[in-house]
């Protein structure tokens, strides 16, 4: 699952609860038309995505897709939980191993970046700050346009060090 480009279908329906593969296509046009139908019908096969509804266009099915919330609720568990950061910490290292191993290692130009800090924030303003974050999130997310190229941004709120 976690697959960049998985990855980016599924946030992709996050934010668009119903879209079909071809409205898929146009978000993600930086992403050839076959990987995306490849990566589709895995999420398919593995019940993360489901078909809402099909239409006969011209000849073909054109599929309006959904996200399967309650198969992603099954997996979304305490007991999968160590399991998943494992899983997303070392799709991260590998990312940046790939990256560092590269013929084309520039920090500085690619803004590549590892970063960690505290915040001393009540419940309330943790929230409002979520809110905040969500928000610069929505406004950046998946607006592809020319000049434009994929930043990939992992946030993470881990429990912090006990005193």
């Amino acid at each position: 699952m976690l697959n960049p480009v998985r990855m980016r279908i599924v946030q992709a329906l996050a934010t668009t609860p119903n879209i079909t593969v071809t409205e898929l296509c146009e978000k993600m046009s930086d992403t050839p038309r076959t990987t995306l139908y490849r990566h589709v019908k895995i999420l398919l096969e593995n019940d993360i995505l489901t078909v809402v509804s099909e239409k006969k266009i011209r000849g073909s099915l054109e599929r309006t897709l959904s996200l399967n919330v309650k198969e992603i609720k099954k997996h979304n568990t305490i007991e999968n939980a160590s399991q998943s950061v494992l899983s997303f910490m070392m799709k991260k290292y590998a990312q940046f191993h790939s990256y560092f191993n590269s013929e084309k290692v520039d920090t500085g130009k690619d803004q590549i970046f590892y970063n960690n800090v505290i915040l001393m924030l009540n419940d309330q303003e943790f929230d409002q700050f979520l809110t905040d974050l969500r928000g610069l999130i929505v406004k950046n997310l998946l607006e592809y346009k020319e000049g434009r190229r994929a930043r990939d941004i992992s946030i993470i709120s881990a429990p912090p060090e006990s005193e």
